[in-house]
């Protein structure tokens, strides 16, 4: 597993969470096209520890308009576990990282589902800056701008019967409006 720099990582994660049913619109040159404006706010968090022969990468992603995702990713003891994908509730609650996550060992087919609990606590550590960012998609295109707060976090998982402290290195509040512009390539006009 590689551990370091997690802005890719996390940049991917929102990105396959941003997907939705977008509205059908008209293009100018008569081509079906659509056009999808969400507000959203949230958080997005990477921590990861390498510490007595134990690996572990964690990805937090809370969005309000896409809701809350956790990734987790442990080695251990040369066994490899992995697991998270959508949670009901928020991890993220003025200023305290709460939850639990679902893993497996990923080499067995029918691999007994366990929990990991993550805690942990988050503050704001510099100014807002403005966000205007691009992102090329299969379908077309994702516009989005606002505003991005970055934070400082801590975390720490129990799992496996151990608790690792880990350190968090890509972690920001955000509050932005995404414009999703699209060709589905499709057959039918929509005037």
């Amino acid at each position: 597993m590689q551990v370091g720099k997690r802005a890719a990582i996390t940049g991917a994660l929102a990105a396959t969470l941003l997907t939705a049913a977008p509205a059908a619109a008209a293009a100018a040159d008569g081509r079906d096209t659509w056009l999808r404006v969400t507000l959203e706010k949230g958080h997005a968090v990477a921590c990861q520890a390498e510490r007595d022969g134990m690996e572990v990468s964690l990805d937090l992603y809370e969005n309000s308009t896409f809701g809350t995702h956790v990734s987790l990713s442990v080695e251990a003891d040369g066994q490899r576990y992995g697991g998270g994908g959508p949670v009901e509730s928020g991890l993220f609650d003025r200023g305290v990282i709460s939850g639990r996550v679902a893993y497996s060992r990923l080499e067995e087919a029918a691999a007994e589902t366990q929990f990991a609990r993550v805690e942990g606590s988050y503050k704001a550590s510099g100014p807002r800056v403005r966000v205007r960012e691009v992102h090329p998609e299969p379908w077309g295109k994702v516009v989005t701008n606002g505003w991005r707060t970055p934070l400082a976090a801590e975390a720490t998982v129990h799992v496996l019967g151990r608790q690792v402290r880990l350190t968090c290195g890509e972690a920001f509040a955000f509050d932005l409006r995404a414009t999703r512009v699209g060709d589905p390539g499709g057959s039918r006009r929509t005037r």
